[in-house]
């Protein structure tokens, strides 16, 4: 066999099996909400967490209008006009759609990130949908839905994977378990937020939203961590791109307390000492510094974990000054 008719049987390999992942149908019954709205106690606590989760000043646009969500060179599709979608669908329907990533044809959303959204509170869904459902009619945005082959292969290969393959059912549902103490508040807010960029279990996604570790958190002070939060500011004073500007359109919503069992839950991650293959600092050292100053915060946290990073520095050290090696390994112990 030729190299050309290689190359075609594993392009068409690619397109049949994504394709088959995106169409096919996903059974997961439809259960009610056990918490019912009240558009007169829950529609301001709706709004804030239709902001705080990204319904709205997010994937859906500022006020619902309708916006998009990519991962470049993966896929990119419309985020819909809300006013358009919620009355097509039953409360039974969006829960599925919002916790599952099922849609009413039975078939996996593209860009929802519902194994985020899993873990919501019956009392919390219901808020933000009833709120939703409220608001009035926007004329709606030009669906699409696309794909690129890389994203296909990524697909086919496993490596990413649909709205509804992402939800993992054997894992906790943090909103349906006690939330007493402040790390148990703090998870269930991280696990319905902080997730979507971070990671289901907080330690970072260097290959799609090249995102640290949220132990870096253990570097700030929680004056320093609130003004994260309300301004988008962290402590090395650099623009965080989609963080410093989800933080001032949405993150500006936690109360204090909020923040403070938060701040509790992220100081309580581990520390990562591995740099993820060097895959995070490599994708994004276009600019010397863009990178290495969350590892900086998690290193100096630490004695424990600076031999390790140091070994795994070597992989990419030349591209850091002698300077900035030494302020990342700190002085040998």
């Amino acid at each position: 066999m030729g190299l050309l008719a290689i190359v075609l049987v594993a392009t068409a390999y690619v397109f049949a099996q994504s394709e088959r992942l995106l169409r096919r149908g996903h059974e997961i019954p439809l259960v009610p909400l056990t918490v019912a709205y009240s558009a007169a106690a829950d529609s301001v606590e709706g709004c804030r967490m239709a902001i705080i989760v990204g319904c709205l000043e997010g994937c859906h646009g500022q006020q619902g209008e309708g916006g998009s969500e990519d991962a470049p060179g993966i896929f990119r599709a419309t985020a819909p006009t809300l006013s358009e979608v919620l009355p097509n669908y039953s409360d039974p329907e969006l829960v599925r759609l919002v916790r599952f990533g099922v849609k009413r044809d039975s078939m996996t959303a593209v860009g929802m990130p519902s194994a985020t959204f899993y873990p919501m509170s019956d009392a919390d869904l219901s808020r933000v949908i009833g709120y939703l459902r409220q608001r009035p009619v926007m004329p709606p945005v030009p669906r699409s839905r696309e794909v690129m082959f890389v994203g296909r292969l990524a697909l086919a290969l496993g490596k990413w994977q649909t709205s509804a393959d992402a939800v993992d059912e054997t894992r906790p549902r943090w909103g349906h378990l006690p939330r007493i103490t402040p790390v148990e508040r703090g998870r269930y807010i991280a696990s319905i937020v902080c997730s979507e960029c971070h990671g289901l279990d907080m330690q970072g996604d260097p290959e799609i939203m090249k995102s640290p570790p949220l132990s870096v958190v253990r570097g700030y002070r929680i004056d320093q961590f609130r003004h994260l939060l309300r301004t988008g500011e962290p402590i090395s004073g650099r623009d965080l791109g989609i963080m410093s500007i989800t933080s001032r359109r949405a993150f500006v919503y936690f109360t204090d307390d909020e923040v403070a069992d938060l701040y509790d839950y992220l100081r309580a991650q581990p520390v990562v000492a591995r740099l993820k293959a060097g895959n995070w600092i490599s994708s994004r050292s276009s600019s010397r510094h863009r990178s290495n100053r969350s590892y900086r915060v998690a290193a100096r946290s630490s004695l424990n974990v600076r031999a390790e990073i140091r070994r795994d520095a070597t992989h990419w050290a030349s591209s850091l000054s002698h300077d900035d090696y030494r302020e990342l390994t700190g002085p040998s112990q």
